[in-house]
């Protein structure tokens, strides 16, 4: 490993922490109400938990190999073919939920700002931005993420601002929905925390031991689950039971029914921002599946695959129909497929590990 090229501790809590708010936040209070009302808040902390479990047995995973990815200690484990083949299913995964960031990204700028703009043209932005900078290093990815962190403190402050029209009594009474909705809404909000699987890549990445490692991951999850949290329980106290129901983008249309002397559409200003985070999603997962499609086809680094993966995306993103129902079902296939990726094969992985007493070395850099 080059030194020059790994993530500081800090640098992966902010890694996991962009990767991790993406597109599923604007629609997320929308989703989970459907299922747990205004319980919803009590899904996300929950999903929040669900998290940290297939966190601790990646990184139990990563602990076991920690100079290797998974595309190269599932080879050690299950042996050369099915761990190619596990290793290309991994990289097909990433990048899907790159097509899928990008296809809801285009839907939600045409329908709120870029209305006219052909959706080519907001395609050819997003990647061609995303390529730029997943072409890189961990290192310069990890010091962007770090950077524009900071914009998520206007997006907080920018939900506060509705907190004027707020009524605490819509939260009420606790636990109305029911625990069985309650794990129904976990499962919606668990869809929009996918992220953190990227340590399943990255681990060997990080200077720091495996317990600093597990540490600066759950710091990134449980602040990720606070903001969730946050945002819905905003959702729920600013909009009514019966009118969440109709409001697909609620965090967007409170803010739109703001106005002030200085500024009018708050919401435009909160889609500006918001860009951010989904382009630093979608540089995640494309970067995750370049190293990946590199280590499958042997190339000599991820650059070039970067770029012909990019290409497919545009590609394919513009073919793919800007209807709620054909993103629905995208989203209902990315979402149930994920749990395969994110839980069954690394808890599988490990299992066997252990079994067959496969281990790695020592990681090369512990501070």
């Amino acid at each position: 490993m080059n030194n020059k090229k790994l993530l500081s501790k800090s640098q992966l809590m902010f890694f996991i922490l962009q990767s991790q708010i993406g597109v599923g936040l604007l629609s997320l209070p929308y989703m989970v109400h459907l299922h747990a009302k205004n319980d919803g808040w009590i899904s996300v902390i929950i999903a929040g938990m669900i998290v940290f479990v297939f966190l601790f047995i990646m990184w139990a995973l990563g602990k076991r190999f920690p100079d290797d990815t998974i595309y190269e200690y599932s080879n050690k484990i299950v042996g050369k073919y099915l761990g190619t083949v596990i290793s290309f299913f991994y990289a097909l995964n990433f990048f899907i939920i790159s097509i899928f960031v990008v296809t809801i990204t285009v839907s939600i700028l045409k329908k709120w700002i870029l209305t006219f703009t052909p959706p080519f043209v907001i395609i050819l932005c997003i990647v061609g931005t995303g390529v730029y900078l997943a072409r890189e290093n961990l290192k310069v990815i990890g010091r962007f993420f770090t950077f524009v962190s900071i914009l998520i403190l206007f997006l907080v402050f920018l939900e506060l601002l509705s907190y004027k029209d707020a009524n605490y009594k819509y939260l009420l009474p606790v636990g109305q929905a029911g625990f069985k909705n309650i794990m129904i809404g976990s499962h919606d909000s668990l869809t929009a925390m996918l992220g953190f699987e990227s340590l399943l890549v990255i681990y060997p990445f990080v200077k720091g031991n495996a317990k600093d490692i597990l540490k600066n991951s759950t710091i990134a999850i449980t602040f990720v689950t606070v903001l969730y949290t946050f945002f819905l329980i905003t959702s729920f106290v600013v909009f009514s039971p019966e009118e969440i129901k109709i409001v697909s983008e609620p965090i967007l249309y409170m803010l739109k029914a703001l106005s002030y002397e200085v500024v009018e559409r708050l919401d435009l200003i909160f889609l500006s921002i918001w860009v951010v985070p989904i382009i630093t999603s979608f540089v995640t997962y494309l970067h995750i599946a370049s190293v990946g499609m590199e280590k499958i086809f042997k190339q000599s680094n991820h650059k070039k695959v970067t770029l012909v993966l990019g290409i497919l995306i545009m590609i394919i993103s513009v073919f793919i129909p800007q209807e709620d129902q054909i993103i629905d079902k995208f989203n209902i296939i990315v979402s149930y497929s994920s749990y395969i990726f994110i839980a069954i094969i690394p808890l599988i992985l490990l299992i066997v590990s252990i079994i067959r007493k496969k281990k790695g070395q020592s990681q090369l850099y512990e501070n």
